[in-house]
C-alpha cells in the first residue's frame, strides 16, 4: 500500500506564485493595489507531481522556467482571464500549455482563477508518449507550447482533472500500486487529450481501418490483467498514436479507449466479487485491487453498468456456494 503525499500552502503574495509554475526567474507587477491571495495544493503521485492552485490575482508575469521537469498547465475556470503574450491569445478552460526548461513564461492574470498543473521527468513522458513523440516532428513537442482541443471535448477535459483535484484534498487513504498507477492515468491522460486532440491536427487521417484497430486492441488485452493496462501502454505495444486509438474506438464502439479499459476493470471486480467469500472479502480492497482509487465513482458506476451494487455481489456470491439439499440427498449419503 502506497500513501500520497499532499501539502497544502496558502499564498499571500506575488513571490508565492512561484510555487505554481516550479523554479523561475520571475519578472512580476502588480496591476491592482491587491496582493495575489488564494491557496496551492502539491501532490506526489508516484512520478507525476500535481499542483493546484486558486488564485485571485491580477498580475502581469514573465520569466524562464529553471525546472530539469516537464510542466503541462490547464485552466480549469471560465471566469477569469488569463492573456498569453507567447501565443498573442486568451487561455481558455481546458487549454493546455507545455512549459520545459528554457521556456519562457508571459502572461496576464485577472480574476479569480483556477489552474492544475503535472510536472514529470521527460523519461516518465518518454514512456508515457513515446509513439506520439516519434510520429511528431519536432516543431510539435518543442516549439509548440499551447493547445486548444474543441470546445466540447475541453469541458470534458476540465471535469476530468477537476475529479482528480477535488479527491486529491481531501483526507487521504492509502492506495494499491495499481490504484496509484491507474490514477496516474486519470490525471495525466486529460493533459495528452489536450494535446493529441488539437484542433489543428483533428481531421487527420487514420492509417489503420478503425475496426481492424479495435481488434488488433482487443487481442493484445485478452490475457493481461486489465488493472496493469494503460492507454500508454496501448500505444507503445501497437505503436499508433492516442489520436489514432481515440477514433478507432469512438467509431466503432461509440466510447473512447479509456472509458473502454475502465469497463474492463469493472466487469474483472464484478467476477472477483463473483467468486469471492464475503466473510473474508471486502468491496474496497477488490475495488483497488483493479486500480479504482475513487471508491464512490466506483460504485457509481458499477451499479450503472451492472444495475445492482457490489455488495449485492458479493451478497449472491455467498449464496450460490451454499448448496442447498435437495431431495434424494439423503439416499445418496447412505451409499457413502
Amino acid at each position: 500500500m502506497i500513501s500520497l503525499q499532499v501539502t497544502r500552502l496558502t499564498v499571500g503574495n506575488f513571490d508565492d506564485l512561484c510555487h505554481v509554475l516550479g523554479r523561475t526567474t520571475e519578472v512580476g507587477v502588480r496591476l491592482s493595489s491587491d496582493e495575489p491571495t488564494g491557496t496551492i495544493l502539491r501532490a506526489s503521485v508516484g512520478d507525476v507531481l500535481v499542483t493546484a492552485a486558486q488564485l485571485r490575482a491580477d498580475i502581469r508575469a514573465r520569466g524562464c522556467l529553471e525546472s530539469s521537469r516537464i510542466c503541462m498547465a490547464m485552466k480549469l475556470d471560465s471566469q477569469s482571464r488569463h492573456f498569453s503574450f507567447r501565443q498573442g491569445r486568451e487561455f481558455l478552460a481546458g487549454d493546455v500549455s507545455t512549459l520545459q526548461r528554457g521556456n519562457y513564461v508571459d502572461y496576464r492574470v485577472s480574476g479569480d482563477a483556477r489552474y492544475a498543473f503535472v510536472s514529470v521527468e521527460p523519461s516518465f513522458l518518454l514512456r508515457q508518449c513515446g509513439e506520439d513523440a516519434l510520429r511528431r516532428d519536432k516543431e510539435f513537442w518543442h516549439e509548440r507550447c499551447s493547445f486548444r482541443a474543441p470546445s466540447p471535448v475541453r469541458g470534458f477535459i476540465v471535469r476530468s482533472v477537476d475529479r482528480v483535484v477535488t479527491w486529491l484534498s481531501q483526507p487521504q487513504r492509502t492506495l494499491t500500486k495499481a490504484a496509484v498507477r491507474q490514477l496516474q492515468g486519470d490525471l495525466f491522460e486529460p493533459f495528452m487529450w489536450g494535446l493529441m486532440l488539437d484542433e489543428g491536427g483533428v481531421n487527420q487521417p487514420s492509417a489503420v481501418p478503425a475496426a481492424a484497430m479495435v481488434r488488433r486492441v482487443e487481442d493484445w488485452v485478452d490475457g493481461r490483467a486489465p488493472e496493469t493496462i494503460q492507454i500508454a501502454d496501448l500505444c507503445g505495444a501497437l505503436h499508433v498514436t492516442r489520436r489514432t486509438l481515440q477514433r478507432a474506438f469512438t467509431t466503432t464502439l461509440g466510447m473512447g479507449p479509456a472509458q473502454y479499459l475502465t469497463r474492463r476493470r469493472l466487469t474483472a471486480v464484478r467476477a472477483a466479487l463473483r467468486e469471492s467469500d464475503p466473510r473474508s472479502t471486502t468491496i474496497a480492497d477488490t475495488a483497488m485491487r483493479y486500480g479504482f482509487w475513487e471508491l464512490g465513482r466506483f460504485a457509481k458506476s458499477y451499479r450503472a453498468m451492472f444495475g445492482e451494487r457490489p455488495s449485492q455481489t458479493l451478497a449472491k456470491s455467498l449464496r450460490s456456494s451454499v448448496r442447498l439439499p435437495r431431495a434424494g440427498d439423503d439416499a445418496v449419503r447412505s451409499f457413502q
